[in-house]
C-alpha cells in the first residue's frame, strides 16, 4: 500500500489515498477501512455482514466523519491555513458538543454493541485528537471516557501520530499567526 497525492490519483486531494497491490485506488480513511477489511479481513467483526449491523457501524462512521472530524476540522482551518491568531471559544464549546453527542449515542461498551468495529476506531482518531487539546471530562462524559479508555487499549487500536503532540503545535502556530 502506498500513501500518495495526486490529482490524477485523487481529484480531492486528500491523504490517505492507497493504491492496493491491483491497482485500485481508494481515498478518504472511511472508505479505505471498509476496503481493506473487507478485501483482506478474515473475520467480519470489525466490519459485520449483518446488514442492521453493519448499517449501524455505517452510521458511526458518517458520525466521525460528519459530526467529529469536521468540528476538529472547523477548530483547527482558521488557525492552519487562514493564520488566525485566536481559538474562539464557540469553535471550542462545538468540540465540547461533540463530545456530548457520542456520550449519549453510547448505550453499550461500543459504538455498535459490545465490540469493537471500524466505527470504534474511526471515531476514536477524532476524539484523541480533540482529546489532546480538550481533554474529556470523565464526570461530564462517563461513557466517552470508559469507551475511549476501552478503545485505547484494544490492540486494533494504533495511533498514527502522536495526538499529545497537538497542542504544542497549535498553540505555536497560533504564536506565530499573531504575529
Amino acid at each position: 500500500i502506498t500513501l500518495i497525492l495526486s490529482k490524477q490519483l485523487n481529484p480531492q486531494h486528500t491523504v490517505p489515498t492507497i493504491i492496493d497491490e491491483d491497482g485500485t485506488v481508494v481515498y478518504d480513511s472511511h472508505a479505505i477501512n471498509v476496503y481493506l477489511v473487507t478485501k483482506y479481513r478474515k473475520d467480519d467483526d470489525l466490519y459485520p455482514k449483518d446488514v442492521v449491523t453493519r448499517a449501524k457501524v455505517n452510521a458511526g462512521l458518517h458520525f466521525d466523519s460528519g459530526v467529529l472530524f469536521a468540528r476538529l476540522r472547523f477548530y483547527f482551518e482558521p488557525i492552519l491555513y487562514f493564520k488566525s491568531g485566536e481559538s474562539p471559544q464557540s469553535k471550542i464549546d462545538y468540540l465540547y458538543k461533540a463530545y456530548e453527542l457520542l456520550n449519549d449515542t453510547l448505550v453499550s461498551d461500543y459504538i455498535v454493541g459490545n465490540s469493537l468495529t471500524l466505527a470504534d476506531l474511526s471515531c476514536v482518531a477524532s476524539i484523541a485528537s480533540i482529546n489532546a487539546l480538550f481533554p474529556i471530562d470523565a464526570t461530564k462524559y462517563p461513557k466517552l471516557a470508559a469507551w475511549y479508555a476501552r478503545v485505547a487499549e484494544s490492540p486494533s487500536y494504533k495511533p498514527i501520530i502522536d495526538a499529545d503532540e497537538l497542542p504544542t503545535v497549535v498553540r505555536a502556530k497560533l504564536v506565530e499567526n499573531r504575529k
